[in-house]
Formats: C-alpha cells, sequence, structure tokens
C-alpha cells in the first residue's frame, strides 16, 4: 500500500509549506496548491485520500470547491478538513452535514493539524508510515530529511507561547546547527531598530549573545536594499553594506547572506547568516532559509500584535482609573455640598418649625397644630432620605473604619428600605486592602444591590468574603427571579454590568455572574490578592 495522499489548499504559501513538512514527516504524500481552480484540477487527478482547504482562496472559496466535490458522486466521499478563521462553525452550519469532517481555526498549531489529519486517515483505514522509515530506502528523502525536521523544529519553536528575544534565541540555535555557522543575527525593526546577534563561543561550547542598536543611516540602506521577496543576498551584493553593519563584531573571515523579514509591504527586519569568504548558499539552502524567514516573520508580526494589545490594554486600564478616581472625586464633592448646604438649611428649617411650634399659644386651632406636625415629619423624612443619598455618593464609614464596616452599614439600611434579610459573612482576619481595592468592591457590591432591588423581588441577600492563598474573593448571592438566557444577554449590556466589571478589571480581577429562572442570582469577583493589598508606605 502506497503513502496517503493529502492535498493542502492554502494561498499563503508559508502556510501551505509548513502543514506539508509536517505531514511529510508522518509518512504523507502532501501536494500543495494555492488557489480554487488548481484545487479542483487537482483533485480530479490525484484523487487524494484527504483535504486540507482554506475557506478564503483567491478567485473562488473553499466552500465554492467543497460544493463542486459534492456534486461529483466520485469525488463526494473524499474528508475535508476546514481552515476557517472563526473560532468554531455554529450548529446548523450550512456545509456541515455536507462533507466537512474537522473545523480548524486558521491560527493552529501544525501538530494539531496533523492530528486531525492522521485521524481522519486512520478511520478510512489508511496505514501511515514514519519518515524515518521511508528515508532508509529514499536517498532523496534522505537529503531533505535534516531540513524537514530543521523547519519542524522551527515551527515548534514559533508556535509557542514564549517571548520574542527567547524565540529568537532557539530559532538561532537551529540555524547555526544547520548551516554549520558559528554567527547569525536578526534584525528587528520598531521605533529603533535593533540586532539580535547570537555567536558560538570557542571555549565551553555555548554562545555570546548580544543586542545593538542600528544607526539610522544602516537602518535606511537595509530598506533601501531589502525589498519583499527578495530572497537571500550576501552582503556584498548590498550597496553601502558590511558584515559589521548587520552581525556586530563580524570577523574578516566571514561573510553574510542576508534574507529580509516582511510582513506584508512592512519592513520586519532580516535574518543574518554568516559564512565564509566566496562560499555561497546552495538553491536548497536558500530556500530553506528563506522558508524559515517566512516562518519568523509571522512570528514577529504576531509579537508586535500583542504588544500592541497589551499596550492598548494598559491604556485602557490608565483610562478607566482616571474616570473612576475622577468620579469619586465628583462624588465626595456632591456629598460635601449637598451635606454642608441642602442638609444643613434643611436641618435648620426643622429647628425653627420646632421652635415656632413651642412659641404657639395654646388658642391656636387644632387643625394648624396637626399641620405643622405634618411638616416637621415629613422634613425629617427628607433629611434622613437625603443622609441615605450621602452614604451612597460617599460612605462615610469607608473613609473611617474601613471597607466591611461600610458594607455592614449599607447593607443593613438596604434591608430596613426593602424589608429583605441581609447577611455579610466575612472571615476573622483580612489582609488590608488598598484605598482603591476598597471603593471599587463596595460600588461593585452597590451596583449589584441596586439590581437586586429593581429587578430581583428577593427575599434574602448575603455578602459573602472569602480568601485563598493567592485571591481574594467576594460574591453576592440573592435568591430572587433570576433570569433566563435571553435576559442575560440583554443584561451584559447594561451600563451597571460594565461598570462593574470595568472596576473588577481594573483591580485585575474577573467578574462572573451566575442566574437561574426562579433560583436567583450570584455575582463572584475573583481577584489577585498581589494587586488589592495595601501597600504600607502609602497613607490615604
Amino acid at each position: 500500500m502506497g503513502k496517503p495522499k493529502v492535498l493542502v489548499v492554502e494561498d499563503e504559501r508559508d502556510i501551505s509549506k509548513v502543514i506539508s513538512i509536517n505531514l511529510k514527516r508522518e509518512g504523507v504524500d502532501a501536494v500543495e496548491v494555492h488557489d480554487g481552480p488548481s484545487a479542483l484540477a487537482k483533485i480530479e487527478q490525484a484523487m487524494p485520500d484527504c483535504i486540507v482547504i482554506d475557506v478564503m482562496l483567491p478567485e473562488f472559496s473553499g466552500w465554492d470547491v467543497l460544493r463542486h466535490m459534492k456534486s461529483n458522486p466520485a469525488l463526494a466521499d473524499i474528508p475535508v478538513i476546514m481552515l476557517t478563521a472563526k473560532v468554531g462553525e455554529p450548529e446548523g452550519s450550512r456545509e456541515r452535514d455536507n462533507g466537512v469532517v474537522i473545523y480548524i481555526n486558521r491560527s493552529f498549531s501544525p501538530p494539531a493539524l496533523t492530528d486531525a489529519v492522521k485521524s481522519v486517515l486512520g478511520q478510512r483505514g489508511l496505514r501511515l508510515v514514519k519518515a524515518d522509515d521511508v528515508v532508509k530506502a529514499d536517498d532523496v528523502q534522505h537529503e531533505e530529511q535534516p531540513r524537514v525536521s530543521m523547519i519542524q523544529e522551527i515551527s515548534d519553536i514559533l508556535t509557542s507561547a514564549m517571548a520574542l528575544e527567547e524565540m529568537l534565541d532557539r530559532v538561532a540555535d537551529e540555524l547555526m546547527a544547520a548551516f554549520d555557522t558559528r554567527a547569525c543575527a536578526f534584525i528587528h525593526s520598531d521605533d529603533e531598530t535593533e540586532v539580535y546577534a547570537f555567536r558560538k563561543r570557542d571555549t565551553n561550547g555555548g554562545k555570546s549573545v548580544s543586542r545593538t542598536v542600528v544607526p539610522p543611516e544602516i537602518d535606511d540602506k537595509l530598506k533601501q536594499n531589502l525589498k519583499p521577496g527578495s530572497g537571500a543576498t550576501m552582503i556584498s551584493e548590498l550597496e553601502g553594506l558590511e558584515p559589521g553593519d548587520v552581525l556586530p563584531g563580524a570577523k574578516k573571515a566571514e561573510d553574510c547572506c542576508v534574507v529580509p523579514l516582511f510582513g506584508g509591504e512592512i519592513f520586519q527586519g532580516a535574518i543574518v547568516v554568516a559564512v565564509s569568504p566566496g562560499l555561497s548558499l546552495s538553491p536548497g539552502e536558500e530556500q530553506l532559509l528563506v522558508t524559515v524567514s517566512n516562518m519568523v516573520s509571522l512570528a514577529v508580526a504576531k509579537d508586535r500584535l500583542g504588544e500592541n494589545l497589551r499596550e492598548g490594554e494598559i491604556v485602557h486600564r490608565r483610562l478607566v482609573h482616571q474616570c473612576i478616581t475622577a468620579q469619586e472625586a465628583e462624588r465626595r464633592r456632591l456629598a460635601g455640598e449637598i451635606h454642608d448646604g441642602v442638609v444643613q438649611s434643611l436641618v435648620g428649617v426643622s429647628f425653627r418649625l420646632q421652635a415656632l411650634e413651642k412659641k404657639m399659644p395654646s388658642t391656636v386651632d387644632g387643625k394648624f397644630r396637626e399641620d405643622i406636625k405634618t411638616l416637621k415629619d415629613q422634613l425629617t423624612c427628607d433629611i434622613n432620605e437625603i443622609r441615605g443619598v450621602l452614604a451612597g455618593l460617599r460612605p462615610p464609614t469607608l473613609d473611617g473604619t474601613g471597607l466591611f464596616t461600610a458594607l455592614n452599614a449599607y447593607l443593613k439600611n438596604f434591608g430596613i428600605k426593602n424589608g429583605i434579610e441581609v447577611s455579610l459573612l466575612v472571615p476573622d482576619e483580612l489582609p488590608p486592602l488598598s484605598w482603591d481595592a476598597q471603593i471599587n468592591l463596595f460600588r461593585v457590591v452597590q451596583e449589584t444591590l441596586n439590581n437586586v432591588e429593581k429587578h430581583a423581588k428577593a427575599s434574602e441577600v448575603t455578602v459573602e468574603v472569602d480568601v485563598g492563598l493567592k485571591d481574594f474573593y467576594l460574591t453576592v448571592r440573592d435568591n430572587g427571579k433570576g433570569f433566563h438566557g435571553l435576559k442575560r444577554r440583554e443584561m451584559a449590556r447594561h451600563l451597571g454590568i460594565a461598570n462593574m466589571r470595568e472596576r473588577t478589571e481594573l483591580l485585575g480581577g474577573k467578574i462572573s455572574i451566575k442566574s437561574e429562572s426562579g433560583r436567583g442570582t450570584s455575582v463572584k469577583l475573583a481577584i489577585p490578592l498581589e494587586q488589592i493589598i495595601e501597600d504600607e508606605d502609602v497613607s490615604h
């Protein structure tokens, strides 16, 4: 029985190459094509045992190829693995019952895709022969095997979750071993272009690593000389550049081969490999270096995107913190103005009414006395109501005795106001919390209780605090009516819940909301302790 045949249909040739290399290592006869029409022609010609195909292809899509296959009885039973940009295809997909065996996200890891292909072939009763076994009887493949193994190793490195510097360090080891060279470098173009240079040591067998900023004039020459698709070029062929410009510390006995790194039309840098003067790379070695450079380009682009996202997240958190700080300052100002202005004025009116009542002669009509008493009672009620609002704007106990005393007072008032039984469960020993943590935790509980008051129709509410080895937990539970799935999606867009989520994430934590119709709602915060413990050097 011959090797299983797999057709790889992917318009991005670097991705296609990585897929086919991984499959060939498993003894699969992998063939690459890069557009819809070529795919149809090759399917009918080769009759593959499995097809790996991207949804988005030039001229027409993977879905179009699939529909054509299903209209031809001779091709209809060939299993298809579909590469899609979506995380997962929804139930009831238009092609789910029409031949797609597996959906795989385009950000796949090569081993995961290889396992999927092996699973499909195994189900069809096809035996895979390891590439190591085939090599013994195939001289051509024997020559290719080291390159295939190297690309596999680099692919595994670049798809791992390590930092860019560590990735480059490990790729450098592979390059120096594959090209039998003592030095290589990566030029990384960013706000300022840098060279990461790696050189084997003569003494202990290790390697030295240096990181050097490229002068602006050298950076300009690199960008002028290196263009997309220019392939591997010797440094002597690049105008105005010397080996030391791209490989710091280069010796006179070294020349350099340079391959550019591009993300589309954006210059990302270059790979530099030291070679002996007068020697050049073979076509196979050049192709290998170009393949590696394309893989590294994808990894650099991914790292840059991740860095931009991290920077955006930092800016977002900073803005949220500034907004919340400004909001709390404004609440404090309003609370002070209302307390010192409106409340004091109303208290003064209340005292004057009391004085007026005492001065009234006994002959005053009883109805008039009742009106005065009604005004006094109403005024007392209004003053208490405003003081309750002030406690919400700026709980005085939060400033004085801390979060849990403030929560206890707020819960008692909430329970009395709404006729709800309330409980606050707090461990005997708690770490001191920062001011940011206290005010944000209080506001999350406050917003949760507002939702209970408006929507839950609960008779019991419990606020529970727990502290683990690394995390702080706060849970608010009610026994109200809860909500079903549709209501949950609506609540996810609720401004109050968005505010709760922002405050929790600002503290480095996560919030989860669980509810079941007729069985109440639970809001739980999980926050790393190190994010919210009070700094002893900071006073409020």
